[in-house]
């Protein structure tokens, strides 16, 4: 498996919060994304774009929204999975 260094992570992933949010906006590590029009299906379609960008699966207890609230929940969310 081919590991992903921290910052290209928080990069992909934040390029990815915005394409989703149809923003540019420069997110802070800790910012809220539900301020930033994150709803339950944008939050899906997250889920399912990192599970394919990480050749990751999400247990069903994993999928709640506080998990995915900030940039920093998930990247640790996707580094537990990857090991």
């Amino acid at each position: 498996m081919q590991t992903t260094s921290t910052v290209t992570m928080v990069s992909d992933i934040t390029a990815k919060v915005n394409e989703i949010l149809e923003t540019d906006h420069n997110i802070a590590w800790e910012e809220e994304l539900t301020s930033l029009g994150l709803d339950s299906i944008k939050s899906v379609n997250l889920i399912v774009d990192l599970e394919e960008m990480y050749h990751i699966v999400f247990d069903e207890d994993e999928l709640l929204t506080e998990n995915f609230s900030t940039i920093s929940k998930i990247v640790a969310r996707v580094q537990g999975k990857l090991g």
